[in-house]
Parts: C-alpha cells; sequence; structure tokens
C-alpha cells in the first residue's frame, strides 16, 4: 500500500515538528469560527454534530469527511477551497493581505471600488490614471 507524504513536504524549520493535515485543518477550523463569532457549540448545531466532533476536529485528531468540511466551509462563511487554504509560517503582510481578499471577496465591485477609495485617501494616496 503507497503512503503519502503529510503536505507540505517540506521538512519542519529548527525547532519545529511538523504538523498533520488534520491538525493544520482543525487549526484553519478554529481560527475562522473565531473569526466569524462562533463558539464550538454553536459551530456543531449549524452542521449538526456534537460539540465534542468540532472540539476532536479543531484538535486534529478527528479526520473530517467532505461532506463535513463542505458543511463546514459554508457555516464557517468560506468557499470549499477556502477551507484548505491552510495555516502556515506566513509574514505578517501575507495574514493581512489573505484577511483583506476574505474581506473583499465578499463585496461588489461597487463595495471594492469604496473601500479603496477610502484606503487611498486614509494613506494619503491618489488612485489617478489607475484602472477601474
Amino acid at each position: 500500500m503507497r503512503t503519502w507524504p503529510s503536505w507540505p513536504a517540506q521538512p519542519p524549520r529548527s525547532g519545529q515538528e511538523m504538523k498533520t493535515l488534520e491538525e493544520r485543518l482543525g487549526q484553519r477550523i478554529a481560527i475562522q469560527r473565531k473569526a466569524v463569532g462562533l463558539t464550538q457549540a454553536q459551530l456543531a448545531e449549524k452542521v449538526d454534530v456534537q460539540p465534542e466532533t468540532i472540539n476532536r476536529l479543531e484538535k486534529g485528531n478527528r479526520t473530517a469527511s467532505l461532506a463535513l468540511i463542505a458543511q463546514l466551509a459554508d457555516a464557517l462563511e468560506l468557499e470549499l477551497h477556502e477551507m484548505f487554504l491552510l495555516p502556515e509560517d506566513k509574514t505578517p503582510k501575507d495574514k493581512a493581505s489573505e484577511r483583506l481578499m476574505w474581506f473583499t471577496a465578499r463585496l461588489t465591485a461597487e463595495e471594492i471600488e469604496l473601500v479603496l477609495d477610502l484606503a487611498a485617501v486614509v494613506l494619503g494616496r491618489s488612485r489617478q490614471g489607475r484602472p477601474r
């Protein structure tokens, strides 16, 4: 039976253990659950599982089916593929960019333009001459 390496297939950095896929997915679930303001019990109710199941998933002690991952994505206000954008060693700029992308993905084009205009004013930069 062939086994596949854990993702990512790169060695851990010194002094750091490599997390399993389940642990990384669990961390993703926990971070997003907190970001949308849900408790483990509230998330469990939304996806029709026991709170202990959410706890085990977040700790990486349980593997979720694809169907459950899809339900979790919906409950956590994510697209299914976003569930697999797993936490890594990211710079603060990377993390801020991801938060900005998550936020703007839920806006209309007009709302995004408003955000860009406001950001330009706040940061003292001109958007003149840039494509809209």
